[in-house]
């Protein structure tokens, strides 16, 4: 099968006939500065080095391109290939698109002309690395590989506890965190590919994972603990910093330790979900000037402290956006990012919101795979699209697409590709209908050297939703039978939106998906691992709606996994792509799950 050019580019034009490629394919660098992307590219593709101007693929820089940062343009003649960029970014961009062209073997190609440069100059990815699951570096890098191939050029790694802070391993010691030599890694990892490794960490609410132990807990806005109704919350120790002067010295020594690791001069804060504030310490300052003013006020110190460190302040904009008017007293050297994870997410409301106060801002639809063992495709898909479109009318500087690993991250890793490479394609070309093809672009960007792959079933199996009534919000049925806060609630749910029927519907969706992931999952490779996670997660996925279809009445379909026995290959798909720390946590929280 011909590959295909992916992202889409924005104009190609077939010139006539053919050249042919030879055997030995030389290359030479008209300018220096693309030196680097060169070498980096001939080592990839085995080209070798010859006299300036005298290669079969030629490196320029042109001025005579769209004046974008990452603007390109190959041409494909007689003499060769010309790849010229206005930046030595545009030309790492180009030579994405030229690897898929050279590939393996190939003797002639087509006489073309690619003018291309991306719709957002930021397109991001952000991965969750603190619910429980660190990755193995071995994954990271393999993630950065195929960020780049997708032509992203950011990475952000939420952090609320995994890093390895000198000072602090009572919060890390069982996480496995990433260390200080592993980000500075990490970081030179992702300049040779043109991606930029922002730091992410999450610095007011979110801080329950130091706010637990005992010597933090003089920090926290409610130090015994809290309740909230909606959502429904109920926690023994707290989850948001007081908005004081020690909760921001405090984060300022963490800011010193941590920001020095990373080359980017852009940090994202976090800030989002306070959810107790004004429950506890903060409680008669909020009474007297409000909540908000309370939140702008600490706001502006965390933004000072970045400043601090020569770093422009990216936060997330939830609280900000409660009361849109807010929004003009947000200094325009910050950034806020309008997070929504929903299909219906009012994103165009909430951009023309921050467009008009003349800020600089991120859109964040999210990959819907949390809270869900197959993920919610159907609902990302169109999370994204909406969240471009917005972007798009109003001047949005970036998509960030976020995924997280709420309550466990029990959803098997390879979920988040096909939303991972909807929104490569939405973010680089607006007018490209990826989510059409996600099963042939599966194939060629994760499993290129294989007749048999999973994609098929990956797909498939994100949109199990489908089959089981009205969307819930933020998880699937599946997750929800075994993990509901209030699980006297589900005879109610299930006997109006989640009849007998369409659980037994989904289960033979099921059923039949099994045999071509059961015929894979002794492959090596990625498409092995893939299959073994996927298999795992349609079984966890049965496991819980037979427990649907007993709480409707007589069971309807016989599991043949034990609780036991899908503990113990969660344990075993876990340790192929994450660290150990963390994984405790998580099984135990499945394997209670499963108990009830």
């Amino acid at each position: 099968m011909t590959p295909k050019l992916f992202p889409v580019p924005r104009h190609l034009a077939f010139l006539g006939g053919e050249t042919s490629v030879p055997k030995d394919i030389s290359y030479s660098v008209g300018d220096s500065e693309l030196a680097e992307i060169a070498t980096f590219f001939a080592k990839e593709k085995g080209l070798l080095p010859t006299k300036v101007r005298g290669g079969f693929v030629r490196f320029e820089i042109s001025t005579d391109l769209s004046p974008k940062d990452e603007a390109y343009r190959i041409l494909i003649d007689a003499d060769g290939i010309l790849l010229q960029s206005t930046t030595p970014a545009g030309a790492f961009r180009a030579t994405r698109t030229l690897k898929t062209l050279l590939t393996e073997n190939v003797t002639t190609l087509p006489r073309l002309e690619i003018r291309d440069y991306p719709a957002f100059p930021n397109r991001g990815f952000m991965l969750d690395i603190s619910r429980c699951k660190v990755p193995t570096m071995k994954t990271l890098f393999s993630l950065i590989d195929l960020l780049a191939d997708l032509k992203y050029n950011e990475l952000q790694l939420y952090v609320e506890h995994t890093f390895a802070f000198a000072n602090h391993e009572t919060v890390w010691k069982d996480a496995s965190p990433l260390t200080p030599e592993e980000i500075q890694t990490l970081d030179k990892y992702c300049r040779e590919r043109f991606i930029e490794l922002v730091p992410n960490f999450n610095s007011f609410g979110h801080f329950e994972r130091w706010l637990r132990h005992e010597q933090y807990k003089h920090l926290a806005e409610c130090p015994e603990g809290f309740r909230r109704e909606e959502p429904f919350i109920v926690r023994d120790h707290g989850s948001t910093l007081k908005p004081n002067s020690d909760s921001l010295a405090f984060i300022d020594s963490l800011y010193d330790e941590y920001l020095v690791n990373f080359s980017s001069r852009r940090f994202n804060v976090g800030m989002d979900e306070p959810w107790e504030l004004g429950q506890g310490w903060s409680q008669p300052d909020i009474q007297k000037r409000g909540k908000h003013a309370v939140y702008l006020k600490h706001l502006d110190g965390i933004r000072k402290l970045v400043e601090k460190y020569d770093r422009e302040m990216l936060f997330w904009a939830d609280i900000l956006l409660e009361k849109p008017e807010n929004a003009a007293h947000v200094p325009k050297s910050a950034s806020p990012v309008i997070w929504g994870y929903e299909a219906e997410h009012p994103f165009e409301k909430q951009a023309k919101t921050l467009a008009d106060c003349g800020l600089s801002y991120y859109l964040a639809p999210g990959t819907a795979t949390w809270r869900s063992f197959t993920g919610r495709l159907t609902n990302a898909l169109a999370n994204l699209r909406s969240a471009t479109e917005a972007g798009l009318s109003h001047n949005a500087s970036g998509i960030l697409l976020s995924t997280w690993g709420d309550c466990g991250n029990h959803q098997p890793w390879s979920t988040f590709y096909p939303a991972l490479i909807n929104a490569a394609g939405l973010a680089w070309n607006e007018t490209s209908n990826p989510e059409t093809e996600l099963v042939g672009l599966l194939d060629q960007f994760l499993f290129p050297d294989e007749t048999e792959t999973p994609s098929e079933a990956l797909v498939e199996l994100g949109k199990l939703d489908l089959a089981l009534g009205p969307k819930i919000v933020n998880a699937s049925l599946p997750w929800l039978l075994l993990f509901a806060d209030q699980p006297e609630k589900l005879p109610g749910r299930l006997q109006v939106d989640h009849p007998a029927d369409k659980i037994q519907t989904a289960q033979e969706i099921l059923s039949n998906l099994r045999p071509r992931l059961e015929n894979l999952v002794r492959e090596q490779g990625n498409s092995g691992i893939t299959a073994r996670e996927l298999l795992l997660g349609l079984d966890l996925s049965s496991n819980a709606l037979r427990k649907g279809a007993t709480i409707l009445g007589p069971e309807s379909v016989v599991s043949t996994h034990s609780g036991q026995d899908l503990v113990e290959r969660y344990r075993g798909t876990w340790l192929e792509r994450a660290r150990p720390g963390g994984l405790e946590e998580s099984a135990n929280l499945l394997r209670d799950a499963l108990a009830r």
